[in-house]
């Protein structure tokens, strides 16, 4: 069920465009709290150097929050951390993707708080995951 879902979400350039746009804005958010981690630095203690409240701290980071990058410059510069930034070509990262999931089972699957069951049709499960996704941007 996984391994079809995903493939029906990237199959148009609109699922595709949302399936990027959440992966980036994961990618971000896990580089910067590795940082958080790897340095030894609360939320508490980023607010404070930051000069942000520790409330916009945890929704910038909880990734529903759509980040600017004048705001991830200053969060990575008050780590004293840079981003790292490559721009690949989507067609060889989806063939990527699309390798991967087909080694997944639907017990590995659970989308933005949308359970995946055997009751579920594919494309209700998918409009679902979308309308999720199109909130959380």
């Amino acid at each position: 069920m996984g391994d079809n879902f995903i493939r029906e979400l990237l199959s148009d350039r609109e699922g595709q465009k949302l399936y990027f746009r959440e992966d980036l804005i994961f990618e971000v958010t896990e580089a910067i709290c590795k940082v958080m981690q790897e340095k030894g630095i609360s939320k508490a203690e980023l607010s404070r150097i930051a000069g942000v409240s520790k409330s916009n701290i945890t929704q910038l980071l909880s990734g529903d929050h759509n980040m600017r990058l004048t705001t991830i410059a200053d969060l990575l510069f008050a780590l004293d951390a840079r981003l790292e930034v490559a721009a690949t070509p989507i067609e060889s990262e989806l063939n990527s993707i699309l390798d991967s999931v087909t080694s997944l089972t639907q017990d590995d699957w659970t989308f933005v708080g949308t359970s995946v069951t055997e009751s579920s049709s594919y494309q209700t499960v998918l409009e679902q995951a979308r309308n999720e996704l199109t909130k959380a941007a």
